[in-house]
């Protein structure tokens, strides 16, 4: 392919619109909330900036666009952008095509972002009686939209269809069982503490979603060889998921909800972990004889 101007590469271009473009770079986020590092997400923002002329295409080389995020948290690295590229491309939201020149050798590259399947979004839900007088009903609205994809290990299988045989020898089926993702808070497994679950149904209130608020958490919490079981430090990482909220809600949080979510977990724990050390250590009694 010939190296050009953006305009040549409209034909490339899979999103009616800016708005489209940036819809399904959300819904990607949200399906993908632990792909990319914060400066592999920052890389990720700069390219998508690139891609608005021409929504969804951008032409222009890796060198032009490590440059754009110099002003940005100190910049990133070549090899932090390409990575961010590799991930991108590996999950088929991104296509990278070469260009030449006309006397021979490559010249730019041209990313391509291509749409994401429409599926069932995961929904946030919030408790009218919760919601202070100055809030408004678009809030709720945004927190769904940018809501995670909280479903972990879920396999796209064919609905189970059961069929009934009546009076005119036609089959007629049934509604389909309840999938995964169908299930509320009642189906939360009992290793999850109970007040962790009235704490997040207000807000999530699908079974898969609450498990994986509390997968993260065990996550967290392994990484600091407690002596405390889990389960007693319940009250941290409910104070973390709250905290998580009121950020989100003040529209103060950068990276997904649970990546900061998880981040959050970890300061408090590694708080928690420097107070039980202390705790635990053995002060010396002075030896009166010896001095």
């Amino acid at each position: 392919m010939r190296a050009g101007n953006i305009y040549q590469f409209k034909h490339l271009s899979k999103f009616q619109s800016v708005e489209v473009f940036n819809a399904h770079k959300e819904q990607f986020l949200r399906q993908h909330p632990d792909l990319f590092t914060r400066s592999e997400f920052m890389a990720f923002e700069v390219l998508s900036q690139y891609s608005v002329v021409v929504p969804g295409v951008a032409n222009a080389k890796i060198a032009t666009l490590v440059s754009a995020c110099a002003g940005k948290l100190g910049g990133i690295s070549r090899a932090t952008f390409v990575r961010m590229l590799r991930k991108a491309k590996t999950t088929g939201f991104l296509n990278i095509l070469n260009t030449y020149r006309s006397n021979g050798g490559f010249a730019h590259n041209v990313f391509v972002f291509q749409p994401i399947e429409a599926s069932s979004e995961t929904q946030l839900t919030y408790r009218q009686q919760s919601e202070t007088p100055s809030e408004s009903r678009g809030e709720n609205h945004h927190l769904a939209q940018e809501s995670i994809n909280l479903l972990l290990n879920l396999e796209n299988k064919d609905l189970n269809i059961r069929h009934v045989k009546n009076d005119n020898d036609t089959f007629q089926p049934y509604s389909r069982t309840p999938q995964l993702q169908d299930l509320d808070h009642s189906f939360v497994p009992d290793n999850v503490p109970r007040e962790f679950i009235q704490t997040v149904k207000p807000f999530f209130d699908r079974a898969c979603e609450i498990y994986t608020f509390w997968q993260k958490a065990i996550f967290a919490y392994q990484k600091f060889n407690f002596q405390t079981p889990l389960v007693q430090l319940t009250s941290i990482v409910i104070d973390a998921f709250k905290a998580t909220i009121f950020h989100y809600k003040r529209h103060k949080i950068k990276t997904s909800f649970t990546q900061y979510y998880y981040g959050t977990l970890t300061g408090m724990f590694s708080t928690e972990k420097r107070r039980e050390r202390a705790a635990h250590e053995v002060i010396p009694r002075y030896n009166w004889l010896d001095a």
